[in-house]
């Protein structure tokens, strides 16, 4: 049966607004990716028990918008932070929307998000909902078969 590209995430990328002191999200969803739930493994081979609990596997044809290397992305208008995204290890999450393995089909929120909209922060939010939040704990981009990995725990 060959490698399935079948999953989605969304993608959680947090902004401070230093003006307002107010914390943001803009989520982008990415469908036709791969997910592996990798916690078990990664704990025996790095011996840590906080290693990697899920791997995503982003093919980089198709994306549903452009890539910014984090200082970039920061750096943006509001306009451009919505049509753009960027992988992140510094307060970035995302959340499994569709496995259906785990039977999960969620219409996760993507745009701009106002985490003071919600009594314990958007991303403690989405954990009670819906649960498989993980925040980004690795980011890395590969050549030979183009893709996009996000480590997340």
């Amino acid at each position: 049966m060959g490698i399935r590209y079948v999953d989605s995430v969304v993608v959680y990328n947090r902004y401070v607004n230093g003006l307002l002191e107010t914390e943001q999200y803009f989520g982008t969803r990415f469908d036709n990716v791969r997910i592996e739930l990798t916690q078990r493994v990664n704990q025996q081979i790095s011996g840590m028990e906080n290693a990697s609990a899920c791997v995503v596997k982003v093919p980089n044809k198709n994306l549903p918008k452009q890539y910014k290397p984090p200082k970039v992305w920061l750096k943006q208008t509001t306009e451009e932070m919505l049509a753009t995204f960027t992988l992140d290890t510094e307060n970035n999450f995302f959340i499994i929307a569709k496995k259906e393995e785990l039977g999960i089909d969620i219409d996760a929120p993507v745009g701009k998000i106002n985490s003071d909209e919600y009594s314990n922060g958007f991303m403690e939010h989405l954990k009670g909902k819906y649960g498989y939040v993980f925040s980004i704990d690795t980011a890395d981009v590969y050549q030979l078969i183009p893709r996009f990995e996000i480590g997340g725990s």
